[in-house]
């Protein structure tokens, strides 16, 4: 589900698909900061994204860890992203502090943790 407001981590888990019992992954366009969210797999989100911005570029996905609470910034689509960057051999782990911390801002403004 493409999130249009924030939501609380507590709401969100109460009314997940609960696909994972200790996760919940989401996938966010970048420029935009466009965030998909629990769904079963990553790339249901980029396909979701890509219908709302109408490109599969600067898609960049995770999981939020759910206890302890946390993020982390291993995806199918991240490994494009590395590519791209040319760092091939982190696969779907990302590893710039940059990207991270500005991805983590996007999150943070809309899952309320």
């Amino acid at each position: 589900m493409i999130l249009k407001n924030k939501i609380k981590l507590d709401d969100l888990t109460e009314n997940s698909n609960n696909f994972y019992l200790d996760r919940i992954k989401f996938c966010i366009h970048k420029p935009t900061g466009i965030v998909s969210i629990d769904e079963e797999f990553h790339i249901d989100m980029e396909y979701e994204i890509c219908n709302e911005v109408g490109t599969m570029s600067d898609i960049y996905g995770g999981d939020i860890l759910l206890d302890p609470v946390g993020i982390v910034w291993e995806a199918h689509p991240n490994i494009e992203r590395n590519r791209e960057a040319g760092i091939p051999s982190n696969g779907r782990l990302l590893t710039d502090e940059a990207i991270i911390n500005e991805l983590t801002e996007i999150i943070k403004k809309w899952v309320i943790y």
